[in-house]
């Protein structure tokens, strides 16, 4: 194996913005002694290796920062998954805790047994698989600096944590770590469950399920855009489906299907936006009659636009006063001519749009 004490050391005293002297002096050694652990001329006795492993908070092992080489940790991990895709949870359990005796300390494995505990305590609702669980996922806290998944982190992993006091009902504590983990408002849905469903405290779920619902649609947008697009860059139709469906998501929303709402702007630059591609298609019948459709809806918005989420299902109070933005265009009409103008290509498709546009925009007077 190879070890790496020196270069750690090194790297998690500036990981702190300690100097060699600050570290001597709260070890109580000369600063040339840390020098020589940094340069590699020297190895702290092992007292020493604790204490840094300590002031560090790091296990000794990831403190020396040794390499397995024989690859063999991965060999367990690969057995562990194998028995969770069969949901033989029993022989993932033996398998996690063999491996738990070989390699205390590897991040992977600390990591995944927490998760195969977790799914276990599901099947078998044994609240010591729990324990055992969330004891693994803070020892897991403690090995990140090992970490290489960008998908896991420390927010995650508390989460993780937050989830198992909920499934055996420790709501206040759940709620504490769901709370001090909210970043970016991504626990706001659990939150707001565990207040409206657990709790029984309708107004503390009230903005953290509005916020989420807001969230929800801000990403499904940006989902169903990017499929859409993904779609057609492979010249699938689907990429017209999927456009279709948001807009029923989007007309599904409104409290009035007669009065206008925010969402109808972004409704007319999709169906510009599926107008273009039906063109693409050669389906240049279809594509006139959802252009023109485009037209007229981005017309009757700008005339008396709504800008707030007034008109919107599930939004209710001072929050439809809420300004909404989008990336589209100052206004619908401006969304639609950034759809079928953006790059102003020289294709079939784009062309028979864009003559269309203009000539409802000259039979307008605009």
């Amino acid at each position: 194996m190879k070890v790496k004490i020196a270069e750690n050391i090194r790297t998690l005293r500036k990981e702190r913005s300690l100097t060699q002297e600050q570290l001597a002096e709260a070890l109580g050694v000369t600063v040339g002694a840390v020098y020589k652990w940094e340069a590699g001329l020297s190895t702290p006795e092992v007292r020493l290796i604790m204490e840094l492993a300590d002031m560090f908070e790091v296990s000794v092992d990831v403190l020396l920062g040794y390499e397995q080489q024989s690859g063999k940790p991965d060999a367990c991990i690969h057995r562990i998954e194998q028995f969770i895709n069969e949901m033989n949870y029993e022989e993932a359990v033996s398998e996690a805790e063999r491996a738990l005796k070989k390699y205390p300390n590897y991040f992977d494995i600390v990591h995944l047994s927490a998760l195969v505990y977790q799914l276990k305590f599901v099947r078998d609702k044994d609240e010591k698989a729990i324990e055992r669980s969330n004891a693994l996922f803070h020892h897991a806290i403690a090995l990140l600096n090992q970490n290489k998944d960008e998908r896991i982190n420390e927010v995650t992993i508390r989460n993780h944590i937050a989830e198992n006091y909920i499934m055996i009902e420790k709501t206040e504590l759940a709620l504490e770590n769901l709370l001090k983990n909210n970043v970016c408002g991504i626990n706001n849905s659990l939150i707001g469950y565990v207040y409206a469903t657990m709790l029984k405290q309708p107004k503390e779920a009230r903005t953290y399920l509005i916020g989420s619902f807001g969230n929800c649609l801000q990403n499904l947008i940006r989902t169903m855009i990017g499929l859409s697009n993904m779609y057609m860059e492979l010249e699938e139709e689907a990429g017209i489906e999927t456009i279709f469906w948001l807009i029923g998501v989007l007309d599904s929303i409104k409290e009035n299907e007669r009065t206008l709402a925010f969402t109808d702007k972004l409704k007319a630059g999709f169906m510009a936006k599926c107008a273009v591609w039906k063109a693409t298609l050669g389906a240049f019948e279809e594509a006139r009659e959802m252009i023109r459709e485009a037209y007229i809806l981005a017309k009757k918005f700008d005339d008396d636009p709504v800008y707030t989420l007034e008109g919107i299902k599930f939004f209710e109070g001072e929050e439809i006063q809420s300004i909404v933005y989008d990336d589209m265009g100052k206004t619908a009409r401006e969304a639609v001519i950034n759809i079928i103008f953006e790059e102003e290509k020289d294709t079939e498709g784009y062309q028979f749009i864009q003559r269309i546009w203009k000539e409802l925009e000259s039979e307008s007077g605009k």
